[in-house]
């Protein structure tokens, strides 16, 4: 972030002795300082001398005298006494630099984790302590920070401006100008302000609301307001409206955010989680991937179909990733036995909004959200492709496919086998059965009944007992080719069984 004069006069006159004698009508923004060198490429930033005068360059320099040298050439010059180390200033220097950088980065990580305005003003309160205050246009406060007992009477903590300074604000002959002015802009109510206006659709729509002790702030704190305006201005365009998802959405959206960007989460931060909104590691999840025709402006729908799946669906979590949607959908709130319910709510969803989409299939855990995102993503892939005139497409569909592509790929054998031999390995383990030895032994018997119940050591009407139960738990078409050789290769990567899994003849 560059800064201008008035902020490096301010916090090195904090410490130091210093004069700043400026070019005419000068307040540059200024990139990282630099030893002046003469060399190309050193033009706009804070350029330190060494003994001499400055070059009669319209740059701004800082030279140590105790005798101020007079600039020319429209330079701009700061000044401090010989006695002190050049080193010593040029490393404070860029701390201060190091200290405005780590806020705008915070600021942007806040508006890319689609986290709420109170973030960012608190944020900002933390860094500078400067009063400030997000206002709707119904004076509302939408975010508010400020010490206790602040005698700025705009900064109120009630959720909205006090009655008697909005009815001085509504009388005020020029109170619907303050509501065009653009860009930062001074309004002396009762102390000093800086605002900046907010606009949506062309309507003025809220105030960012900054104080200022005096006339002298104004040139070290409008940078600090533009910056903030410029990332509420990116979470405006986001949610639409200065109506802020609650506390625990925000916490979601920032945990997806992360998780999707490849950070896997550590324990702490589940256990986290599942304190602050009740999402479990043991729950079960559907990621889900929206993809919209290319005819659309992929700037302008990720927010308006955020806000509507997640007040379509209960358990339901949704961010921008990559220009596109992804939903993370939590069946367990949901409700797991209304899965197929949610899948003809999404058909109707991406078809009125003539979207396609692609689903994981059912997992539970979440450090390996990621992972099944790229499911989603898949499943979008060989759908499209497959079944074109379909709306969604669901990745347990197209596991053959995949596996014929990029053989397991990224994913673990169980998250990438035919989803039919889980349910018969899950049902075993708690039902005590032998539905999977069953179904493998018939397959290896080549589709043999009674040499695979002689090898299973049982009647052949038990074996056929047990495939009927197979099927109806299943619904596998198993005179299907395809499902065959999906299940012959899924038998063949999950031959090691997990440590936890048994047999039951």
């Amino acid at each position: 972030m560059k800064l201008n004069s008035d902020i490096i006069y301010f916090h090195l006159s904090k410490q130091h002795s210093v004069l700043y004698i400026p070019g005419e009508g000068q307040n540059p923004e200024l990139g990282r300082p630099l030893y002046y060198t003469g060399a190309s490429g050193q033009s706009g930033h804070l350029l330190l001398l060494g003994s001499g005068s400055p070059p009669p360059l319209p740059e701004t320099f800082l030279c140590f005298s105790d005798n101020p040298p007079q600039p020319s050439g429209g330079a701009s010059l700061f000044v401090l006494p010989e006695s002190e180390n050049p080193d010593v200033i040029y490393n404070k220097l860029q701390q201060l630099y190091d200290f405005y950088d780590e806020w705008e980065n915070t600021c942007l990580q806040i508006v890319e984790k689609f986290q709420d305005f109170r973030n960012l003003i608190r944020y900002t309160y933390q860094c500078f302590r400067i009063p400030v205050c997000l206002l709707d246009n119904q004076f509302n406060i939408i975010a508010s920070e400020h010490e206790p007992d602040t005698p700025y009477a705009l900064f109120s903590d009630e959720g909205q401006i006090n009655l008697d300074t909005v009815n001085d604000i509504i009388s005020n002959p020029h109170f619907r100008n303050l509501e065009t002015a653009r860009g930062i802009f001074e309004f002396d109510y009762d102390k000093n302000y800086l605002l900046y206006n907010f606009r949506s659709g062309g309507k003025y729509c809220g105030r960012l609301v900054m104080a200022a002790e005096d006339a002298n702030c104004r040139g070290r704190r409008s940078p600090i307001l533009e910056k903030l305006a410029e990332c509420i201005e990116m979470l405006l365009q986001r949610f639409g409206s200065f109506q802020f998802t609650s506390s625990v959405q925000t916490y979601l959206h920032s945990f997806l955010s992360d998780s999707l960007s490849g950070k896997v989460p550590h324990l702490r931060d589940i256990s986290r989680l599942g304190q602050n909104t009740g999402w479990a590691e043991e729950h079960s999840y559907l990621m889900v991937l929206f993809l919209p025709e290319h005819r659309l402006k992929r700037d302008l729908y990720p927010p308006y179909l955020i806000s509507q799946v997640e007040e379509r669906w209960r358990g339901a979590c949704a961010v921008e990733h990559q220009g596109n949607v992804a939903l993370l959908l939590n069946l367990t709130l949901y409700g797991a036995d209304k899965l197929s319910e949610f899948y003809q709510s999404l058909a109707y969803l991406v078809r009125d909004g003539l979207m396609v989409a692609g689903c994981s299939r059912v997992f539970t855990g979440l450090r390996e959200i990621s992972v099944y995102f790229r499911q989603a993503v898949y499943a979008l892939e060989f759908g499209k492709k497959k079944d074109s005139t379909r709306w969604y497409f669901r990745f347990n569909d197209y596991g053959l496919e995949y596996l014929l592509s990029y053989g397991t790929g990224i994913f673990k054998p169980e998250q990438v086998c035919h989803p039919a031999l889980l349910t018969l390995r899950e049902h075993d383990q708690q039902r005590q059965t032998s539905y999977y030895a069953t179904l493998l032994m018939y397959f290896e018997q080549q589709f043999n009944m009674s040499k695979a119940a002689e090898k299973l050591y049982i009647h052949r009407s038990t074996f056929i007992n047990r495939m009927e139960r197979i099927l109806e738990l299943t619904h596998l078409n198993l005179a299907d080719y395809d499902t065959r050789l999906y299940l012959e290769l899924s038998f063949r990567l999950l031959r090691e069984p997990d440590v936890s899994f048994q047999f039951y003849v």
